[in-house]
């Protein structure tokens, strides 16, 4: 049974999904492509191929990786950083980098 937690960490990921995927911009770290989302105290990497994602507000608030098709909570810290998250996608604000 999915915790209300893991429900939780799900709908932000999809929050910061379409934040990353809208505004974020294009990175490769050796071969690795990703795709980078950063305001002042946020940043949000997402790795297309895995589905892996982390959230970053000062520490890591949030991992999600896809695992054998579905998207499994790894990291999930409530706080602060998730009213950022959802003014962030409710916004058209495109501050980056």
């Amino acid at each position: 049974m999915i915790s209300t937690n893991d429900i939780r960490a799900l709908e932000l990921y999809e929050l910061a999904f379409k934040v990353v995927e809208g505004r974020g911009i294009c990175l490769t770290l050796g071969v690795t492509p990703f795709q980078e989302y950063r305001t002042e105290t946020l940043t949000i990497h997402y790795l297309p191929k895995s589905g892996h994602m982390e959230v970053w507000s000062g520490r890591k608030v949030l991992t999600i990786e896809r695992y054998r098709g579905n998207l499994r909570v790894i990291r999930y810290s409530p706080g602060e950083w998730e009213d950022e998250l959802e003014a962030v996608a409710s916004s058209g604000a495109t501050t980056n980098g």
